[in-house]
C-alpha cells in the first residue's frame, strides 16, 4: 500500500480547484521536448492537436510567459521547442513533487500505516485463536 497524490497550479481565486498546469500538461511538455513537435507529442499522448494546443495556450495565459516556441511548417514540417522558463518550471515541478512525496511517505508511515498493521495483527491473532479452538 502506498500514498498517492496529485498536484497542480491554480489561481488563488479558483474556488473549484480547476488547475491550469498539472501532471497532464507537464506530460505534454515532456512529450514536446522529446518529440520536437506539438503534433507528434499530442499523438503520442493520445490527445488531439487542438486540445494540446489549447492546454499550452491556457497555461501560458495564466503563467504570463511562453512555454513552447513554435515554428510553422512548410515542406519540411514545423517544430516546437520548450523555452528556458518551461525547462526551469519542469525541473522545479519535479523537485517539489519529490519533496512532497518524501514528506507524504513519512507521514503515511507514521499515521496511517500503523492503523492497517494493527488491523492485520488483530486479524492474525483472531485467526490463530480460531485454529487453536479446533
Amino acid at each position: 500500500m502506498e500514498l498517492r497524490f496529485k498536484i497542480w497550479l491554480a489561481e488563488d481565486t479558483d474556488a473549484g480547484g480547476e488547475g491550469y498546469l498539472g501532471e497532464g500538461r507537464f506530460r505534454l511538455l515532456y512529450a514536446i521536448d522529446r518529440a520536437g513537435s506539438l503534433r507528434k507529442a499530442a499523438a503520442q499522448l493520445g490527445i488531439s492537436y487542438r486540445k494540446a494546443w489549447g492546454d499550452i495556450r491556457t497555461a501560458e495565459a495564466h503563467l504570463g510567459f511562453e512555454l513552447v516556441r513554435r515554428r510553422r511548417g512548410g515542406s519540411s514540417g514545423g517544430s516546437s521547442a520548450l523555452t528556458e522558463q518551461a525547462r526551469q518550471l519542469l525541473q522545479a515541478f519535479e523537485e517539489v513533487k519529490t519533496n512532497i512525496q518524501t514528506v507524504a511517505t513519512q507521514e503515511f508511515e507514521k499515521y496511517i500505516e500503523p492503523i492497517f498493521l494493527n488491523h492485520k495483527e488483530h486479524e492474525a491473532r483472531e485467526e490463530k485463536k480460531k485454529l487453536n479452538m479446533k
